[in-house]
Formats: C-alpha cells, structure tokens, sequence
C-alpha cells in the first residue's frame, strides 16, 4: 500500500505553528509579521472549491496557477471583493524557486534553505513590490527530486485553496492575505515531488500576494555600512504618499529541514526609522513633488551588517494607519 504524504501550510505576517502529520499552509499580511497555521486533513476536504468551469483532467504547472489564480478570485468575489491578476514575472519567478525548495527538502516555511525571506526573494527576482505569502508543503524533511513536467489533479489546487481560504478566526492568517482589500496581483509558485515507490505526494504551493501602486527607481543589490542610498519613485494617485522605513535583519545563512520546519513565523521587520516629508517630525526630511518623492539615506543601524530593508509606505483611500506598498532588499556589509 502506498503512503499519502501529508502536508502542512504557513502564511507569511500572521498565523502559528501546525502539526507535522497534518495538511497546512503559511502567508505573509499586511502588518509587518508572519506566520504558520494549521488545519487537520478533515479540514482539507474542498467545500465549495470547485466551480462550474472546473478543469476534468491532470493540469500542468501553468495551467494549475490558472486554476487556482480561478480559485482565488471565486473566493474573493464570494467577500464582494474584485479579481487579482496573475502575475508571471518576478512573483511568480520568487514562489516557484521557494516551492521547489520546499518540495526538493521537504520543508513548510517562509524562509528558505539559503536563510532568504519572502521580500528578499522578490527583491533578487526582479520585484519592487511588498510581497505577502502563503505556503503549502510536506514537513517530513525527507530529500527528494523534483518533477520537471509534472501532471497535478484539479482535486490538489482545489485543496490547498480551500484550506488556505476556509480557515476560521483567529487562525486564519491565509484567509486574510487572499482578502486583503487592496490586493492587484498574484504569483503562484507550484512543484511537485518526485515519489517514492510506497508513497503518493502533494503539491507544494506558494502564493506571493503583491500591491502594486508605484515604479521605483533601482536599489544596489550590495553597499557597504554607511554608505548613502538614493530612494526615489513615484507613486499611483490612488493613494496618499507617506515615508520611507528602513529596517534590518541579520544576513541570511543557510539552514537545514529540521530548523525551516521550526520557523513557523516570519515577521517582516518593523523599520528602526522612519522618514517622512515636510510637515512631520523627521529626522532627514523626504523631498516631494506631488506623488513623486526621493530622499538620500545612509544605510547604518549602529553600524551593524546584515539584510538591509527599504518599504514604502501610504495610506489607502478610508484608511487610518499608512501600510508599506514596497519592500525591498539591500546586502550591507
């Protein structure tokens, strides 16, 4: 009898951690932390996942994104909230590296087997956006290859949808990511392991929920501590400008299964400062003209190395708080 290899999922800014015999996924949220959550393999029955237009047949890795991207936007129109589109550069290129990861060592995690973080691999992806995952994979940290063609049934996308949607209060960080009121595009990363001869695999699934509401002019990917970076863009008119944070966390080092299978939360880092245009109380003011700003930062937490993080942040029309719409990643050394 072949073994079913059970799955678990983790959602990057706000869920906890799961039991390893049991199917979950992990997200990344609006607020500045992430995390895993948990739901028993009863929960990860499809409810209402399929819909009329329902593929019949095997999909492959482009058609199974279509399917879900199909599935996200069922759910969010079931909350009278508008489509996100599938995006197919830097996100989807971002989760479909952090999926094989997943699957090639049999992971659940935001962070991957190189120490990279959800921004982090969007930055070095191309992206510019603030990047909020959710995640699905096996926990049993056993190596496998990793299909190049594979053929994944509809019934899989459908339930790790379901579960990432379907969750309940105050466990449902992935619901809430796939709800986020302001959300624009989509990246699905999908891979399937290679089996066993006694066993039947899953999925490993990441989503890269990004905002997309500015250009950015190019960041280094590398500078050395104290160096002074220019920050510039221009923003969409659909929101208000408000500051640049920088934070910083320590440089990635790679880290084995045993431990990405610990890390069930990623808070993305709150900024150590935070520099706003003429009118606030800042301490380097933010140059602006209009929905355009720039500003020149040394890049300096004390003097200490590591992953330095660049966000921009804005309010949304009918909000109180200003939220990062762009985070990216900078080597300081």
């Amino acid at each position: 009898m072949r073994r079913l290899v059970s799955v678990l999922l983790v959602s990057c800014a706000g869920a906890s951690s799961s039991d390893p015999t049991t199917t979950a996924p992990t997200n990344t949220t609006s607020t500045p932390s992430a995390s895993a959550a948990a739901v028993t393999s009863a929960s990860a029955t499809p409810t209402a996942a399929t819909t009329s237009s329902a593929p019949t047949g095997a999909l492959t890795i482009p058609e199974a994104r279509k399917y879900m991207l199909q599935l996200i936007n069922r759910d969010r129109a079931s909350q009278g909230l508008g489509p996100v589109e599938l995006d197919e550069g830097a996100a989807t290129t971002a989760g479909q590296a952090h999926a094989e990861d997943m699957a090639r060592l049999g992971y659940l995690g935001h962070w991957g087997s190189d120490g990279s973080v959800p921004e982090q691999r969007l930055t070095e992806a191309g992206g510019a956006d603030a990047d909020f995952e959710n995640a699905y994979c096996v926990t049993d940290e056993h190596r496998r290859g990793v299909e190049t063609n594979p053929r994944i049934a509809p019934a899989e996308i459908e339930r790790a949808e379901s579960m990432f949607f379907n969750e309940q209060p105050p466990m449902d960080g992935h619901r809430k990511t796939i709800l986020g009121k302001w959300r624009k595009r989509v990246g699905i990363g999908i891979a399937m392991p290679k089996a066993d001869p006694n066993e039947i695999v899953v999925p490993c699934i990441s989503q890269e929920f990004i905002d997309t509401y500015g250009k950015y002019d190019a960041l280094p990917k590398a500078l050395k501590i104290g160096t002074t970076v220019h920050i510039a863009g221009t923003v969409s008119n659909d929101v208000k400008l408000g500051a640049i944070g920088l934070a910083r966390i320590e440089e990635p080092k790679a880290l084995p299964a045993s431990e990405l299978n610990k890390r069930r939360n990623y808070p993305q880092p709150q900024p150590y400062e935070m520099f706003w245009p003429h009118g606030f109380q800042t301490r380097i003011e933010l140059k602006t003209t209009g929905q355009t700003f720039a500003i020149d930062l040394p890049l300096s937490d004390h003097g200490q190395k590591g992953l330095y993080e660049v966000s921009v942040w804005v309010q949304h029309p009918g909000e109180k708080s200003f939220g990062a719409i762009s985070l990216r990643t900078i080597r300081v050394d």
